[in-house]
């Protein structure tokens, strides 16, 4: 990984404006990209990136586009289901908390600051909530 620094003015940086993906093809975004140690930051719906690594996300930002991204997405949520409320979190908070969840697997919905997952899940998801850094 190279020594960009987002808030370094002289850090050559790369904006994309995301604020049309979803939350689900941002999880799977940022998913790619620490898959290919690519490192990024986000300004409210801008995707930030090192310069040098410029045409590289964009053929990642193609394949997410294209549905040709990660194909682990989580399990589909059926039954009854478990209602966690996150009134407090940002945008960045919830995406990096999916970004959590398509990794173990467990199948979650988001309605605005609402997270639906499955009652056999609640009690992981619980747990993964308090270990949460952010």
């Amino acid at each position: 990984m190279s020594e960009w620094d987002p808030r370094n003015p002289e850090s050559l940086t790369v904006r994309y404006d995301l604020a049309d993906w979803s939350l689900e093809e941002r999880v799977e975004l940022v998913e790619l990209l620490a898959d290919a140690d690519i490192r990024h930051d986000w300004d409210g719906n801008e995707l930030l990136v090192p310069a040098d690594q410029e045409s590289v996300v964009d053929d990642i930002l193609d394949d997410v586009e294209d549905g040709d991204g990660a194909a682990g997405a989580p399990t589909s949520l059926a039954g009854e289901l478990e209602e966690f409320e996150l009134n407090d979190w940002t945008s960045a908070d919830r995406m990096e908390f999916a970004a959590v969840l398509v990794e173990r697997g467990i199948g979650h919905r988001w309605e605005d600051n609402l997270l639906l997952v499955g009652v056999d899940d609640a009690d992981v998801v619980e747990d993964l909530l308090d270990e949460f850094d952010r």
